[in-house]
């Protein structure tokens, strides 16, 4: 077996198991979700990602070719830069695509919220709220006094860092 079919072989797994990974488990790689919401880097291309994605398409080119000559190692490294290019584009659009779908909530307007804890005292407590479709706790202030109990039900207003009961 030549060299350029055990490198597309091993590639190509490495490829399969981060994919498989990243729809298990979510984002493991943080250079994919951080360079692609920040516009083009040429860090995008040249990490580990870039690598595989090259070798895959170097190594398949000599293997579709079945040969190591001048000629096909160029196609190979021009295929590489190809496969590079387009699958990079191919993640931010689908990046794009998936924060299009996220809508991120900073103004809060009357909410059932769930009570953490309230100090009456220091008229400052917490309250679960439910926002993007996953619950997140939001500092509850209020100057008058509240009797409130952990686990009670109120509707609230405010924003992402405070709220008040209305």
């Amino acid at each position: 077996m030549e060299w350029y079919v055990i490198v597309l072989i091993v590639s190509s797994g490495v490829f399969l198991l981060t994919s498989v990974c990243l729809l298990l488990f979510g984002n493991m790689e943080t250079d994919a979700g951080l360079d692609l919401d920040s516009g083009f880097t040429w860090g995008d291309l040249f990490s580990f990602k870039g690598l595989i994605h090259f070798t895959i398409g170097f190594s398949l080119t000599l293997t579709l070719m079945d040969e190591f000559t001048f000629l096909s190692s160029a196609l190979g490294c021009i295929t590489g830069v190809v496969f590079v290019l387009v699958l990079y584009y191919l993640y931010k659009l689908l990046f794009d695509k998936l924060q299009q779908n996220m809508n991120y909530t900073t103004t809060i307007t009357d909410v059932e919220a769930e009570v953490y804890f309230w100090d009456n005292n220091k008229k400052i407590g917490e309250v679960f709220i439910t926002l993007e479709g996953r619950p997140v706790t939001v500092t509850l202030v209020y100057d008058k006094d509240l009797h409130l109990e952990k686990g009670q039900k109120i509707r609230v207003s405010g924003t992402r860092r405070s709220v008040t009961p209305i």
